[in-house]
């Protein structure tokens, strides 16, 4: 059973699975603005539930009440149209315009709920271009909302930059949060929750893709990243080598669609199963964490191994030393000694240039 409080403190008495279906009869009919549902019939706990529960200031307590200006992040669909909040549908069909990363795509997502909200393309190509029109915009007091294709603005989507140059012009960011594709693979990948880095996509470049992964390797936290379907298999025959083939990883594809996939076993079995099968969809794909094992300490060879791909890669060996003792537990002197052993000529010249 519940109670549902009106005004002058009087309740009525619902069963709890009717109070749900017609809460939105409750809502339009019964409630006043800032009323909320409780479960106990003090009228103190009741007021406090009521400060927990109304909406936040950015955004008016009347579900047709006009928001406040401000750049709205509103986070859509990963892929079923149903995965979306009634908070960022009053949100998308209530602003002034909808800056979004394919208009052609988020058309489909306004089409269904039949929102006529203006579109302005914003994208990774023109985002530069399209700041002081935006600016000038939120400066007259407009609400504009930012979506992406799919997922939370700003998370290897466009969106940061934007984020940001708002809060440097002090005008309000406001987050409707939602669907995120990292947040759902993890959730249902079987792997650790607890602490977890997200990589994103991997560079261009061959060397900075391979350091990235040293990295990653070497933290006993979860590690996730986005792969596009054509690059899964350079993906793994690039990881391979540097988390080795026992570790397990998932492959998380087309979630939320009709052809979802979780695919789960080691780096080495995925290498077996995916060198001649090329999925579709966006892959969110995760490894899990390096074991903490404080007697582990790595051979000269991975230290060589580890050291040559960092100097490769641009680094000065000072900091390269510095970045394989930070992601092993080998002791500094050693690997040190060890840069000294293999490039004594290179310490020398980069001392005498300091």
């Amino acid at each position: 059973m519940a109670l549902l409080k009106l005004h002058h403190h009087h309740l009525l008495l619902f069963p709890t699975r009717t109070l749900l279906l017609s809460s939105s009869f409750a809502l339009r009919h019964c409630l006043p603005r800032k009323a909320s549902w409780s479960s106990c019939s003090s009228s103190h706990s009741a007021a406090a539930a009521a400060d927990e529960w109304q909406m936040g200031p950015q955004a008016s307590s009347s579900k047709s009440g006009p928001l406040e200006s401000g750049l709205y992040l509103v986070a859509t669909p990963i892929g079923n149209l149903e995965d979306i909040t009634l908070r960022a549908l009053r949100v998308l069909k209530s602003a002034d315009v909808i800056l979004s990363e394919d208009t052609r795509h988020s058309g489909k997502l306004l089409h269904y709920y039949d929102i006529k909200t203006p579109l302005l393309s914003y994208h990774k190509f023109n985002e530069y271009q399209r700041e002081a029109t935006i600016l000038r915009r939120l400066k007259e007091g407009q609400v504009v909302a930012l979506i992406s294709d799919a997922g939370t603005p700003g998370v290897s989507d466009p969106g940061a930059e934007l984020a940001k140059l708002c809060v440097n012009e002090n005008i309000p960011v406001i987050p409707i949060p939602g669907p995120c594709a990292v947040v759902a693979a993890l959730s249902a990948s079987g792997l650790p929750t607890n602490e977890f880095t997200f990589v994103g996509f991997l560079p261009k470049h061959a060397g900075s893709r391979k350091e990235k992964l040293l990295i990653s390797a070497n933290q006993t936290a979860t590690q996730l990243f986005y792969v596009p379907p054509h690059k899964l298999q350079l993906f793994l025959n690039e990881a391979l080598p540097i988390f080795g083939d026992s570790r397990l990883c998932v492959i998380a594809r087309e979630m939320t669609k009709l052809h979802e996939e979780f695919w789960r076993g080691s780096l080495g079995d995925a290498c077996k199963v995916f060198s001649d099968r090329q999925p579709k969809g966006e892959i969110t794909f995760l490894i899990e964490g390096k074991a903490n094992s404080v007697a582990e300490t790595p051979s000269d060879t991975q230290l060589e191994h580890e050291l040559r791909a960092l100097i490769s890669n641009g680094h000065t060996l000072s900091t390269g030393v510095k970045m394989v003792a930070e992601g092993t537990s080998a002791k500094r002197k050693h690997i040190y000694a060890l840069a000294l052993r293999l490039f004594g000529k290179k310490i020398e010249t980069e001392d005498s240039t300091e």
